[in-house]
């Protein structure tokens, strides 16, 4: 007999490699990083630590008056946000526990498994590169305003419409990719195979990058990133091969892969000097909880607050889901663009940059629900609950709307996303992948006797 090399790993399935052993304690810490719990302390930290920059500093590069600086009605209102979103996922552990570990799932498909990974990915991927051509066709000007450093031009002129029509592809493309990442471990797919569907991941997150690019969407380009990140680590989670080291590097290579396609877009809208970049940064990201102290403390309101608006700009402004329920007609809202128009005057009138509107999703739910706003967010808390839960069970939805979710929590520095039209668009991705999964898959099986459990 040769020796396959591979040697038997404890009954409990733990790594015995030096490298990976955890105790309990240090352990369940960091198995809660990729969770709802860890991902609400990565921003509260950064909340925090936007908290704590020097007023000298924050107004050298941003010229307005930092107003979050230990601003105790900020940080209240902030911290039982956070509180009433481990709340809601809290419950949802309690009415349905998880599993302690993660479902080894293997599949027993209908037909071959790289088939069967590679059929979805190569639809997505002709489906957005053709939609990258036909952006290019009808838009013929877009890539030397983007060569030229106007991309700012684009964005104004275009972006709208251009994002309206032809997001949808390269949105749809990212949920295929996180759904098949995850199911080619699932398959333990060997050799070529094993190659053959890395090579297609790489083709398909190159297209999404091409497609978000051309249409300068940060959006698409962090959550595709953002995701990836997150089904990586939950991956080497359920192996027990998750360390501070580990844990450490990933963070590293999300926040430099980040900083790259966040500065990259910056460049592309004519953003060249040092002092511009850190301006940028610090716009889209600190700056927000500005606005958000703004917001709390009466200084800053949008002129459309107090109606239900900014809960879900998918309920509130997506053309499709007004036509079969005409919301917006019957609420008298005003259109997308009015909307966010109105809020540069707003801010402005605060005494702020008025080219910087976010406030933060918890900002946002202030403007419509004020200190009402925890039971809403409590709902937030209950909805990553379950997604969770779905994919420690490997469950199709989970491993698609799982990553757009933690996408959203880790950039609770920008817009309330979560309820918005592209995370809508990764909703039907996923329900597409579970209905194909319903007629390929014959009956998956878990292997682990805790999952059984």
């Amino acid at each position: 007999m040769v020796d396959s090399g591979n040697k038997p790993k404890p009954a409990d399935g733990h790594e015995s490699a030096v490298g990976t052993r955890r105790t309990p304690f240090l352990g369940e810490r960091l198995s809660n990083i990729a969770s709802p719990y860890g991902l609400a302390m990565i921003s509260y930290g950064f909340f925090l630590f936007a908290c704590l920059i020097p007023p000298s500093i924050y107004s050298h590069y941003m010229s307005e008056p930092d107003l979050m600086f230990l601003d105790p009605a900020t940080i209240l209102f902030y911290t039982l946000c956070v509180a009433s979103f481990v709340a809601g996922a809290r419950v949802v552990q309690w009415l349905f526990p998880f599993p302690r570990s993660f479902a080894d799932r293997r599949f027993e498909t209908r037909i071959s498994p790289t088939v069967f990974l590679m059929v979805p990915l190569t639809v997505g991927i002709m489906v957005t590169a053709l939609s990258v051509f036909l952006l290019i066709a009808y838009n013929p000007d877009i890539i030397a305003l983007l060569l030229a450093q106007q991309g700012g031009e684009v964005k104004e002129v275009v972006a709208s419409e251009i994002a309206s029509s032809f997001n949808l592809a390269p949105l749809m493309l990212t949920g295929i990719i996180w759904w098949a990442f995850w199911r080619s471990s699932d398959l333990d797919l060997r050799g070529w195979r094993n190659r053959l569907v890395k090579c297609a991941l790489v083709v398909a997150i190159l297209g999404v990058i091409a497609g978000a690019t051309l249409i300068l969407s940060r959006d698409i380009l962090i959550s595709i990133a953002c995701g990836l990140a997150v089904l990586y680590v939950i991956r080497r989670d359920a192996k027990k091969a998750v360390s501070f080291r580990f844990v450490f590097g990933v963070g590293a290579a999300i926040a430099i892969c980040v900083g790259v396609l966040f500065f990259g877009v910056a460049f592309l809208r004519g953003v060249d000097s040092w002092d511009g970049q850190v301006h940028t940064l610090i716009g889209y990201t600190a700056a927000s909880y500005n606005r958000l102290a703004a917001v709390v403390n009466g200084s800053l309101r949008y002129p459309f607050a107090n109606r239900g608006l900014y809960l879900s700009s998918f309920i509130s402004f997506n053309h499709t889901w007004n036509r079969l329920l005409p919301l917006g007609r019957v609420m008298n809202w005003p259109s997308q663009l009015e909307v966010w128009g109105a809020e540069f005057g707003a801010v402005t009138r605060a005494g702020l940059d008025g080219t910087l509107i976010w406030s933060g999703a918890f900002g946002y739910i202030f403007s419509d629900l004020a200190w009402f706003s925890f039971p809403f967010i409590f709902g937030y808390g209950i909805l990553y609950g379950l997604t969770w839960n779905w994919i420690r069970r490997g469950k199709v939805l989970g491993v698609v709307l799982y990553p757009a979710f933690a996408y959203c929590a880790l950039l609770w520095v920008a817009a309330n996303s979560l309820l918005d039209s592209e995370r809508a668009v990764v909703l039907v991705a996923a329900l597409i992948l579970a209905g194909y999964e319903r007629v390929f898959v014959r009956s998956p099986r878990n292997e682990s006797a805790a999952a059984r459990g």
